[in-house]
């Protein structure tokens, strides 16, 4: 079930790097925490963003600002998804 150590008659498995016998879990989980938290701060983008543009009276320009609130919180929760995938990925070929 567990990997042993060579020569030994113990039962206690062998642990290396702190339990993970590789790095790549490691990744994935940075990898998914980085793309959660770029969605995360775009929500947060539309939600204040939103209520600012409620402070203003309705008129022809509010729709605008809407798209606008709505192109910057995609751009920083595609933005940061690229930049998490791109920070996992230049981790792998350093580490070799």
């Amino acid at each position: 079930m567990f990997p042993r150590a060579a020569g030994t008659a113990t039962s206690l498995p062998l642990i290396q790097n702190g339990g993970m016998t590789s790095r790549t879990p490691r990744r994935w989980v940075v990898l998914v925490l980085g793309i959660l938290a770029a969605w995360l701060l775009g929500a947060v983008v539309v939600r204040l963003g939103l209520d600012w543009a409620d402070t203003y009276p309705y008129s022809p320009a509010s729709e605008i600002r809407y798209l606008v609130i709505a192109g910057v919180a995609l751009t920083i929760a595609f933005g940061g998804s690229i930049a998490s995938v791109l920070w996992v990925r230049r981790g792998r070929k350093t580490r070799r």
